[in-house]
């Protein structure tokens, strides 16, 4: 069975003093976007906000780290998934890996079929020790579909993508309304369509969610990359 409502915060106990000093990263309140369930194959689009909680100004390049948490094995497939540097930080600053810029593809190398607990972290890419927040996450993943044309039926279809100034939906049926949200599922824009085709020069460029109701009631979503 698929684990429920496991996300917690964890602290580790160490960390480096520079002239009384040391770092100290934490993930906003907010703390990551990650899905619940992917299909093996997908894309994770991450965004977060990075929060220099120490007492010492941070002047390095920034990582975003992940791993999968085993009980037998502990921390497995550690890896960097995006950087962002070189910053300074002053304590209490934060840093914003917006929509869009961290992303993984969810293959084998990195995932099981299955339950995983995904790990993710902030840190500075010296290599010192600091005190850093992990965020724990459920993750089910299951296997790659069983045909291109249970894939194609389960997706909204579109193009072009990325998209610039429009994009034209493929679809036998009309499309009724369109709904734009960020990443976290914050809905953005709503727009009423009567040919199938959606304006996109005024959204800014990003990665997105689309979902589109058809006449019929029927809703579906993908991915939607916008780049101007």
């Amino acid at each position: 069975m698929k684990l429920k409502g496991f996300i917690f915060s964890l602290f580790l106990l160490a960390s480096v003093g520079v002239s009384g000093q040391s770092i100290l990263l934490s993930f906003g309140e907010n703390g990551i976007n990650i899905p619940d369930t992917v299909t093996m194959g997908d894309t994770i689009w991450f965004s977060c906000w990075v929060v220099n909680t120490g007492n010492g100004v941070i002047s390095d390049n920034v990582l975003i780290e992940a791993g999968r948490y085993n009980q037998t094995q502990g921390l497995t497939n550690v890896r960097a998934i995006g950087a962002q540097g070189p910053n300074v930080i002053s304590p209490g600053d934060s840093l914003a890996f917006v929509p869009g810029f961290l992303y993984e593809v969810v293959t084998q190398q990195h995932y099981l079929i299955g339950d995983n607990i995904v790990v993710i972290w902030p840190k500075v890419s010296s290599p010192v020790t600091q005190t850093t927040q992990h965020i724990y996450h459920d993750l089910f993943v299951i296997g790659s579909l069983s045909s291109v044309d249970q894939e194609i039926t389960n997706k909204l279809q579109f193009y072009p993508q990325p998209a610039n100034s429009q994009i034209t939906f493929e679809s036998s049926k009309n499309i009724v309304q369109v709904q734009i949200f960020d990443l976290l599922g914050k809905e953005l824009h709503t727009y009423l369509l009567d040919n199938n085709v959606l304006n996109t020069a005024n959204i800014e460029s990003g990665m997105y969610l689309i979902n589109a109701q058809f006449e019929d009631g029927t809703l579906l979503q993908n991915k939607l990359q916008i780049q101007h």
